[in-house]
């Protein structure tokens, strides 16, 4: 099966050559981590990942926020950051990730939980913000959490062609 992302909507060709046409699909990704998630927006119309919030759960009921993000975006799928270990062990963070998102798939039953390799997507958002002051930068956390978040969303939709 081959798929490809077409103007507005998702061109899906079969090996036998019948051609299935999906609407546009949005996706929210997310950085899990403890303390904060970092959200990103996007849709299979232009492939662009758009940071769009940190969600900090200290302070905010997180499945509640997602619910109303859910609900707002007109969401299809999600596509989770997942800490990966080169040498394939499970432990820590990804444990923690791996159990988010068996809550998210009981949360929002029947809607796709994608994963995607995180590895240097918070490296990356902090080279994006190096020129902010030394100051801003650790008041700022929110923010590299919503650029690694589209980071990640951004790598899986440039894999999905």
């Amino acid at each position: 099966m081959k798929k490809s992302l077409n103007e507005a909507y998702v061109v899906v060709e079969t090996c036998a050559g019948a051609i299935s046409i999906l609407w546009p699909m949005n996706y929210l990704a997310l950085d899990y981590g403890e303390h904060r998630v970092g959200v990103a927006f996007a849709d299979s119309e232009f492939r662009m990942a758009f940071s769009r919030e940190t969600i900090d759960q200290k302070t905010t009921n997180l499945f509640v926020r997602l619910d109303e993000l859910v609900k707002i975006n007109k969401v299809d799928a999600f596509v989770v950051g997942m800490p990966y270990h080169p040498d394939g062990r499970k432990d820590g963070k990804n444990v923690v990730v791996e159990k988010f998102i068996e809550d998210l798939k009981t949360r929002f039953p029947g809607m796709p939980v994608y994963t995607q390799d995180e590895s240097y997507s918070s490296v990356q958002a902090q080279e994006k913000t190096s020129y902010f002051s030394k100051k801003k930068k650790q008041k700022n956390k929110a923010v590299i959490d919503q650029l690694a978040a589209a980071i990640i969303l951004q790598r899986w939709l440039d894999e999905q062609v």
